[in-house]
């Protein structure tokens, strides 16, 4: 009841920037082209592959995205593929999906990940919380997030989770993504 009920208060917050964009639906051959995409195991698709499904395709990703009778591992890829369409309703969404308590980690670590790919600095003060999940994956994903994005704000965030780190991998990649973002700032 919880998911239904979250679900709709999610629909219901996109409602209005959806109706604005005036959504674009799929032919149905690009529809079980994107399907497809989403499902593939040979190759990771790019953002050309979803781009060339023509203007409907970020609306279509959304709902895929959202649609919880859908597997998680497709949701994910979804999410993440929405970070190829940076404007407002992309990140509405994946900033939607973000919110949701009841997301799946695998769902919530490629909703970071599209946030990052779509949204760059932008997207750090949404990514930075998740720095302190409970859940290690989504630690590291969010630490690995914020150094491809880079930036002071970025280094703040992962600087302060790193001294507090338990997990042996996530403090890795903390320093990692540390390192990265210095080595970065020195080159500029």
């Amino acid at each position: 009841m919880r998911s239904l009920f979250a679900g709709s208060m999610l629909v219901a917050w996109l409602a209005p920037t959806l109706a604005a964009a005036e959504p674009t639906a799929l032919s149905a051959e690009a529809h079980a082209r994107m399907m497809g995409l989403l499902r593939a195991y040979e190759r990771q698709p790019t953002a050309d592959d979803f781009t060339q499904l023509g203007p409907g395709a970020r609306d279509a990703l959304i709902e895929v995205a959202l649609d919880e009778a859908e597997l998680p591992l497709v949701r994910g890829r979804a999410a993440y593929a929405l970070g190829w369409f940076p404007d407002e309703v992309s990140q509405r969404a994946l900033l939607g999906l973000l919110a949701r308590s009841d997301l799946s980690d695998l769902i919530l670590r490629r909703a970071i990940d599209g946030l990052a790919t779509g949204f760059g600095r932008d997207a750090v003060s949404a990514i930075a919380p998740y720095l302190d999940d409970e859940r290690t994956a989504v630690r590291e994903t969010a630490a690995a997030a914020l150094g491809r994005v880079g930036g002071p704000a970025a280094l703040r965030a992962l600087r302060r989770r790193a001294g507090r780190e338990t997990d042996d991998v996530v403090r890795e990649t903390l320093a990692r993504e540390i390192r990265r973002i210095e080595g970065s700032a020195s080159n500029d």
